[in-house]
């Protein structure tokens, strides 16, 4: 008989345990990694080579989120130039080490028995259902300063070791994940509050707390300093501050979040994850050591959603549900009448019907060869885009500017482009805000100052989020241009579920194409 660990399992059993875990780990990304980049992936890779090129990003392109993901995009750029994938490979490392830090916590919080089954259940969490979230996005790599932080309180709760370094520490990993978004502040400052709380009420010393919150506040601004500093120094972080604050503020009332895009999320969780709904309700009914802090938590956790439609912004819930799901299973299966050995066993027996439960969504996507996912998840201009990107790159040079008319700056990148105007998407020019009207204005005069080489025009809604009141001034000079100072070469012809590149285009083709490339007329 194997041996019962004090983490509540055989060690044999722990070990398959991990080695089935990495396995899961793998089968869920396999033919995802390097599917094509979003428009999202585009944004932060291009300005990730415009920070490598010695250009300051929010200065000269468009990015809505703070410079992390600029910076996590530059290192990827610097160990595998034009490797486009390898940011979703610098994600899933990050989300790795974020499942050990889960591990860790649920040990150190509810003892035997609750680690493995908490990483096992996050492990196809953070991916949503249907393998939605296999992107390199903000939240994949704000998970690990994220539980960073949360570890580090956890440690110090059950060491008794508060010294200063852990809040300064905590302090740092704060300001990194700030810096990777800015939604993150309420469970920071949730989690902050309480284990502040916690330390008066064991230590009943203010003195004492209030070194502690100085040590923080130290890691914090050091930790804000050596992110933003970049920035502050070119032009005191207007940019910057245009961006990611100002413009995100009109973006959040531009119909994408809401108590109705919260509702649809969560009618979605609930069709494909009924049963994590139902596991915490056996907390409530039976009560866990400290379950009351980690719901408390996850409701905090829930703020940082911003309720909204998109998917991605839920990752970051996903750790402390599945620590919840976790607690809940270990509880079901103590009412088993079993040994302490059977107990062990019906844990691992319930963890995997529960993951297979989670998994069912996901399954058709693990199946499909890559080509399949890609053609079956992507849709146009996603799809396209490299194969544009490469005719782009054929009729310029490297000092030749280009334009993309849409919010499609994974165009730029893969042709290793620079934008003639900082607009890389036309998002800001046409959701209707105060500055709107500057913004395309600023568009024109940069197009009048740099003259694009090419100009390619994304024929899609959603490129544009063109409003019944967006201003009509950029779109009538664009036209304008195209007519009379450019010709149409070819387009990314669309024919049932494939397309080609065609060139040149029949007038039928026109309608047909979601992407048009113009080039520049020799007068």
């Amino acid at each position: 008989m194997s041996e019962i660990s004090s983490a509540g399992f055989p060690k044999a059993a722990r070990l398959l345990g991990l080695v089935g875990l990495l396995v899961l780990f793998a089968a869920l990304r396999w033919n995802s990694y390097d599917a094509p980049l979003i428009r999202d992936e585009g944004e932060y890779a291009y300005a990730a080579r415009l920070l490598l090129h010695g250009h300051v990003p929010y200065e000269q392109c468009f990015v809505q989120k703070p410079p992390m993901i600029i910076y996590s995009y530059a290192l990827a750029e610097l160990l595998a130039p034009r490797v486009f994938w390898l940011p979703r490979v610098l994600a899933g490392l990050c989300v790795a080490v974020s499942t050990g830090l889960l591990g860790y916590i649920a040990h150190k919080e509810f003892g035997p028995g609750v680690a493995i089954p908490a990483m096992w259940l996050v492990t196809p969490m953070v991916l949503l259902p249907g393998l939605e979230q296999f992107t390199a996005n903000t939240e994949m790599f704000m998970l690990l300063p994220m539980m960073g932080v949360v570890a580090l309180y956890v440690y110090a709760r059950h060491s008794n070791n508060g010294g200063g370094w852990i809040w300064f520490a905590a302090g740092s990993l704060s300001a990194i994940a700030l810096c990777y978004k800015y939604t993150v502040i309420p469970l920071l400052a949730g989690l902050f509050a309480f284990w502040s709380w916690e330390e008066f009420q064991t230590r009943r010393n203010l003195a004492s707390l209030g070194k502690h919150w100085l040590s923080a506040l130290s890691g914090l601004v050091l930790g804000l300093a050596a992110t933003l500093g970049f920035f502050l120094i070119h032009d005191g972080g207007k940019s910057l501050w245009e961006w990611t604050v100002v413009f995100n503020r009109f973006y959040l009332a531009s119909g994408a979040f809401g108590l109705a895009s919260f509702l649809n999320r969560l009618h979605l969780f609930w069709n494909a994850w009924w049963i994590l709904f139902l596991l915490p309700v056996s907390l409530i009914i039976w009560r866990e050591r400290r379950v009351w802090f980690w719901i408390g938590l996850f409701l905090v956790a829930g703020l940082t959603t911003a309720a909204s439609v998109y998917g991605h912004y839920y990752i970051t819930i996903m750790p402390f549900w599945a620590l919840l799901g976790a607690v809940a299973l270990r509880r079901l299966a103590r009412l088993i009448p079993f040994s302490a050995t059977g107990q062990a066993r019906t844990i691992p027996l319930l963890v995997c019907l529960v993951v297979v439960l989670l998994c069912l969504t996901d399954i058709p996507w693990l199946t499909r060869t890559k080509k399949d996912f890609v053609a079956g998840k992507l849709r146009t201009p996603f799809l396209e885009s490299e194969a544009v990107a490469k005719r782009v790159a054929e009729l310029t040079t490297p000092e030749d500017y280009v334009f993309v008319a849409g919010s499609e700056p994974q165009i730029l990148y893969y042709s290793q482009r620079f934008s003639a105007t900082r607009f890389v998407a036309v998002y800001p020019l046409m959701i209707p805000s105060p500055m709107a009207q500057r913004y395309q204005w600023d568009a024109i005069h940069d197009l009048q100052e740099h003259p694009p080489t090419i100009i390619v025009l994304v024929q899609l809604n959603a490129s544009w989020l063109k409003h019944v009141n967006s201003p009509p001034d950029f779109l009538n000079y664009l036209m304008g241009i195209l007519q009379v100072e450019y010709e149409l070469l070819g387009g990314y012809v669309i024919e049932e579920q494939s397309g080609q590149w065609t060139e040149p285009l029949s007038s039928s083709d026109n309608d047909h194409a979601s992407l048009l490339l113009f080039k520049r007329r020799q007068f």
